[in-house]
């Protein structure tokens, strides 16, 4: 069951990053109307599950000691986009952004080591700007990187608990335009090409 979600899933990612590179890129011509280039960036915190507990549980079966643990729930996030109009209320929005390191300490008898990720993405995603309102959403497509730390040391004995991984994913947002700044929330599917990876990510931004 658990396999046939993750191909589920992996299907789903596929058939969105297919629809929204074909419409970011040729509804342009479609509806053949010129439109005004922005530039913008958002700044906020990012949230994701560490997954700690369970690497809590994979040092403790490989040294055959208990595993106690601390760890992050978020850290800073930032992005810079440029934004195309396309048509009226609809832009195309092409941004990168980076995150702080989310860290997890794992301690074996007084002895600890730290465990830290990094994430970084391009995206491309539609924003639509509801008639009559201050409202937007947006979706689209991602290419992140999930950066850990591929071992863990404690007392001299290295754990195989992580590494690197790039992949592509799908986000979904909306948010507040606000005259020339924005609030607004991002969910962000598949980081690092992982089905089991996600992360929200809340900001407030600025466009010029």
């Amino acid at each position: 069951m658990k396999k046939n979600m993750r191909i589920i899933k992996k299907s789903i990612t596929g058939v969105l990053f297919t629809f929204f590179a074909i419409l970011a890129l040729f509804t342009n011509q479609l509806k053949a109307e010129p439109g005004e280039f922005h530039f913008g960036i958002d700044g906020g915190l990012t949230y994701a599950d560490m997954k700690a507990q369970e690497t809590a549980q994979q040092i403790a079966n490989l040294s055959g000691s208990t595993v106690t643990y601390t760890y992050d729930e978020a850290t800073w996030a930032g992005r810079l986009y440029g934004d195309y109009g396309i048509a009226e209320n609809m832009d195309v929005e092409l941004g990168w952004w980076i995150t702080g390191s989310l860290d997890a300490t794992y301690t074996i008898s007084g002895a600890s080591a730290t465990e830290s990720y990094t994430m970084s993405a391009v995206d491309l995603s539609l924003k639509y700007d509801v008639d009559g309102s201050p409202f937007f959403v947006k979706g689209g497509i991602h290419r992140s990187t999930l950066e850990g730390a591929a071992t863990v040391t404690i007392s001299g004995t290295e754990y195989n608990i992580a590494d690197s991984i790039t992949g592509t994913g799908w986000l979904l947002g909306g948010g507040i335009d606000m005259g020339d700044s924005r609030y607004g929330v991002t969910y962000i599917a598949n980081v690092g090409g992982d089905s089991d990876s996600s992360t929200a990510f809340g900001y407030y931004g600025f466009r010029f």
